[in-house]
């Protein structure tokens, strides 16, 4: 009873860390096309807006880039397995 109520945590906690990521990687496309139709900032303006906004390292991302593209950041993270989304985070 206990190893199946132990089980069902750990399932339940890693569906939701799962749909946690796919949803925020959703709204990250959603921001981007939403500063895009700004057409006054460039695309650099916009990776570092949303970098800022959903507290990922701009200067880490980069790098792993070797560009300051939100579309290129968008592809790259739904790329990353759900635990290495946290590597990108400012927060602690």
């Amino acid at each position: 009873m206990i190893v199946t109520k132990i089980n069902h945590l750990i399932i339940t906690s890693t569906i939701k860390t799962y749909f946690s990521s796919k949803e925020l990687i959703y709204l990250i496309e959603a921001r981007i096309v939403e500063l895009d139709e700004n057409l006054e900032l460039t695309t650099e303006d916009i990776f570092d807006t949303v970098c800022f906004e959903y507290h990922l390292n701009a200067d880490f991302l980069e790098k792993e880039l070797s560009c300051k593209c939100p579309f290129a950041l968008t592809g790259f993270l739904s790329e990353l397995e759900t635990t290495e989304l946290s590597d990108y985070s400012t927060l602690d």
